[in-house]
């Protein structure tokens, strides 16, 4: 077969390098009864493949993070989730504000994009169609491209001054696991770049690795029989604050997609400006409040919701009385807690999912990559 390629505005041919992209994975390498789950499992070895970036790439972004007049992330979903975590990484380690911008509004942006500054596009596949167009455009008006995605050679890829891949090889399941841990890991290499500690960042996120472990294994049985509890339920709402807010709408994307319950994710502030008048007697609302800066201020918000009957899901290290349900992390530093409290939030919605017989590697009217505006 023959296969001819034009320029869309000139008609004329093109000449195109044909490339072969190695897939290994085989559907009879399926041990688990659905890809996410074993997507989930697998994020430990995720996070020390993901580690695996070149230093001096990573230096060299890392300057140009720093020169930029402006640092702008684009992506969309849990991508962008992830990107919302770099946000929170650059301020607090490197000291540089950021803002993320959704890919699709990312155009009505653009004619503040110019040669100072940095376009960070996050994307598993590479081939998002509202993050290609954006990225060509602030090309176009002179910007610098650093590209996080999981498949080599893809178009975003290709179009990008500086690229990182995820290296967790191919993610099946349409809702993304492994491939945001392994996004948050390139994250957490870049801001630790900054400040000249990539060493110890990577020392630090293969701890981190078994911590994840250890939370599957903790929290397995207990998730199993909340799944079960809650399954026929019909809203939950997800609270935290600081760096764990992204995290509370990536858990309640999670839900949406597999489940088909609709779920909100939220800065626990907001509550008390609106939301807070649909909580009401069994509602789950879901608390990300790990032991560090934000704990008080979380735990008083979600006093709030169960003074008005809700059922409450705490994801933290310490045990609290507020809490109907605990699902335990282990202790780390208060900037990698998101590599930690993400992990129960998965296999929640995994187990919804499954308990209300859906197929949560395939949800209805998704795709795993969305290739169309």
């Amino acid at each position: 077969m023959t296969i001819k390629i034009f320029d869309v505005e000139t008609g004329k041919e093109k000449n195109k390098k044909i490339e072969e992209i190695e897939f290994e994975e085989k559907e009879e390498d399926l041990k688990e009864e659905h890809y996410m789950l074993k997507e989930i499992l697998e994020q430990p070895e995720t996070i020390k493949k993901a580690a695996e970036q070149n230093e001096q790439k990573l230096l060299e972004t890392a300057m140009e993070i720093l020169r930029a007049k402006n640092v702008i992330f684009t992506a969309c979903g849990t991508a962008r989730y992830a990107a919302i975590v770099g946000r929170y990484l650059f301020s607090k380690i490197a000291k540089k504000f950021s803002e993320v911008i959704m890919a699709h509004e990312f155009q009505y942006f653009i004619d503040s994009i110019d040669k100072d500054t940095l376009i960070i596009a996050v994307s598993q596949s590479g081939e998002t169609a509202d993050v290609l167009e954006g990225v060509k455009k602030a090309k176009e008006n002179g910007a610098k491209i650093v590209a996080i995605t999981n498949v080599e050679n893809s178009s975003l890829a290709r179009m990008s001054d500086f690229v990182f891949y995820l290296n967790c090889g191919p993610e099946i399941a349409v809702a993304s696991t492994k491939a945001f841990t392994g996004q948050l890991v390139i994250l957490y290499l870049l801001a630790f770049a900054t400040i000249n500690k990539i060493r110890a960042c990577k020392i630090k996120l293969k701890y981190l690795a078994k911590k994840v472990e250890e939370t599957i294994t903790k929290n397995d049985e207990t998730l199993k029989k909340l799944a079960i509890k809650l399954k026929d339920k019909g809203d939950f709402y997800y609270i935290a604050r600081g760096i764990d807010f992204a995290i509370a709408s990536e858990g309640a994307l999670k839900l949406k997609e597999t489940s088909y319950i609709h779920a909100e994710g939220m800065p626990a502030g907001e509550l008390k400006h609106g939301t807070l008048s649909l909580i009401e007697d069994g509602t789950p609302v879901v608390v990300i409040c790990p032991k560090d800066y934000t704990y008080e201020e979380t735990l008083n918000n979600a006093q709030e919701t169960k003074v008005r009957g809700a059922f409450l899901i705490g994801v933290s290290d310490e045990e609290n009385e507020l809490f109907d349900s605990w699902l335990r992390i282990p202790e780390t530093e208060e900037i990698f807690y998101p590599l930690l409290t993400v992990i129960p939030l998965q296999l929640l919605a995994y187990y919804i999912s499954v308990a209300r017989g859906n197929n949560p590697d395939k949800p209805r009217n998704l795709a795993k990559s969305v290739t169309v505006k």
